[in-house]
């Protein structure tokens, strides 16, 4: 058993004497991992329940599934399989409503990822993540009451709000426990159980494929156990408490963590260094101007603000338009889950040449890859279109793990959380949009796959130009170590953390 001096110790010493990776950790993990399941159930889910219903025109002589100005009304065979065929959302000016709910979800994520990283950073993870569970509770079962779409579609974007802020918290307050040395691939196992969550959606849309409110049942029933969860499992994280001045409470939890991971003796001599940092004008605080000033900072944050929104767009895209893709849509939306699984290991090409090279080598497939998807519709279709697409979406989620661990090494300590989140409000944005880019499809195919495509191919010059190499070295504690310093993580000076492990 380990041992300490009486001495502050800081937070990762903390962690390394009360056992790394232990009970308590694994509680966070398992955690964190069921909720980025139920995360890309949400996401997927309104494939199914927003797909266009078969329909005809209320008067004889027209063509079935085909829309005309000249029909006054449809008739859906199947009036509750879908919310296209219950809010008569197939045709006309309302078949933007059906796009809009299923961006609306999207819109509530972009904001509660702006809001929640506030909130977080104000009233600490526990009583916000409690907050937002309970907010998503009750919002998911009132949906399942709603008879007007206008309502539903704001429903589904309050659901947005309170999911986005759940998964960042969930996520946050699992690697603030977690070791330093686990933390990338604790993140890189978690992002597995997004497209675990894709497939159970499309299980769960083919067997309610007759009645959309019991998909959304499906979502409901988790949020209980989401909310009482939050309650009884999660503490307070002691790093925020830390990084606060509440340095009583932060070695209150700290102990605890001691005595459930099996050390009680060292939670007896266990004090904390207090790290809050003041100035002669209080707490020193950073803001998203510092991720545009001097120009080559600028050049940095919109290069990779580009990324993620081309990764996304051709992620969403390919998502969203798998009604184009011949075949069976349910056996091709587990194949794009499917196919997002060897994207896991896109890593270690980034260690082997680089993460810019790697980064650009993947924007240009997925550009590509959609590029060939409408001309493959036309000329070709059939499995070869589908393969194109599968490696469209690997490509386009390799980025996404990329993207992980690489803005973290391109962002320095002092604006590292506010520059993550504003590319992930990128990324949302391009969420989105892409099932509005899918309608102009009906004046040509070709026209939403193009515009999914540009930012991806453009991202791959900017990436080239703008982007620092950051393979090998230490995270940056300023924009000069980014820029200017090339510090091998081989040479840096052992810390008291690692001897102690």
């Amino acid at each position: 058993m380990q041992s300490i001096d009486k001495k502050a110790l800081n937070a990762d010493e903390v962690i390394a004497i009360t056992g790394g990776f232990s009970s308590l950790q694994a509680t966070f993990f398992f955690c964190n991992c069921m909720f980025e399941i139920y995360c890309g159930l949400q996401a997927a889910m309104p494939i199914y329940s927003g797909m266009r219903p078969s329909f005809h025109c209320s008067l004889p002589n027209f063509e079935s599934n085909t829309c005309n100005k000249s029909c006054p009304s449809y008739i859906y065979p199947n009036q509750h399989g879908t919310t296209a065929a219950e809010f008569d959302l197939a045709c006309g000016l309302r078949s933007w409503l059906n796009s809009l709910f299923k961006s609306s979800y999207w819109v509530g994520y972009l904001v509660g990822v702006i809001v929640s990283g506030y909130f977080f950073d104000r009233y600490g993870r526990k009583k916000v993540i409690i907050a937002l569970c309970l907010g998503q509770g009750i919002f998911s079962f009132l949906l399942l009451f709603i008879e007007n779409i206008h309502l539903l579609i704001a429903c589904r974007l309050l659901i947005g709000f309170f999911v986005s802020g759940g998964a960042i918290g969930t996520h946050l307050i699992t690697l603030e426990y977690m070791p330093s040395s686990q933390i990338a691939i604790a993140s890189q196992f978690s992002q597995l159980c997004f497209p675990t969550g894709e497939i159970f959606a499309v299980f769960f849309g083919y067997l309610f494929k007759n009645d959309w409110r019991m998909l959304f049942f499906v979502l409901a029933l988790p949020t209980p156990f989401f909310f009482i969860g939050s309650i009884f499992f999660y503490p307070e994280s002691f790093r925020w408490l830390l990084a606060v001045g509440r340095i009583t409470e932060a070695e209150d939890i700290a102990r605890q963590l001691a005595i459930r991971n099996g050390y009680p003796q060292v939670a007896e001599d266990l004090y904390l260094i207090n790290k809050a940092k003041l100035n002669s004008n209080g707490p020193v605080v950073y803001t998203w101007k510092n991720l545009f000033w001097p120009s080559n900072v600028l050049c940095l944050t919109l290069t990779l603000c580009l990324i993620c929104y081309g990764c996304s767009s051709v992620y969403y895209g390919l998502t969203y338009g798998v009604q184009d893709l011949s075949g069976n849509i349910y056996m091709n939306s587990f194949l794009m889950a499917v196919a997002e699984f060897p994207a896991f290991f896109v890593y270690m090409s980034a260690n082997a040449i680089g993460r810019k090279y790697t980064t650009a080598l993947l924007l240009l497939i997925s550009g590509v890859a959609v590029i060939m998807v409408p001309f493959l519709l036309q000329l070709a279709g059939g499995l070869l279109t589908i393969g194109i697409s599968l490696i469209g979406k690997m490509a386009s989620t390799g980025i996404f793990e990329i993207l992980f661990f690489y803005q973290v090494e391109l962002f320095p300590s002092a604006v590292r959380g506010i520059g993550i989140g504003v590319c992930f409000m990128f990324a949302r944005i391009a969420v989105i949009i892409s099932p509005v880019f899918q309608n102009l499809g009906s004046i040509s195919v070709c026209i939403p796959y193009l515009v999914y495509a540009f930012p991806s191919l453009l991202a791959v010059i900017v990436t080239m130009i703008f982007l620092p190499e950051t393979k090998g070295k230490n995270l940056p504690d300023t924009f000069e170590d980014v820029f200017y310093k090339s510090i091998s993580s081989s040479d840096r000076v052992t810390t008291s953390h690692e001897r102690l492990l």
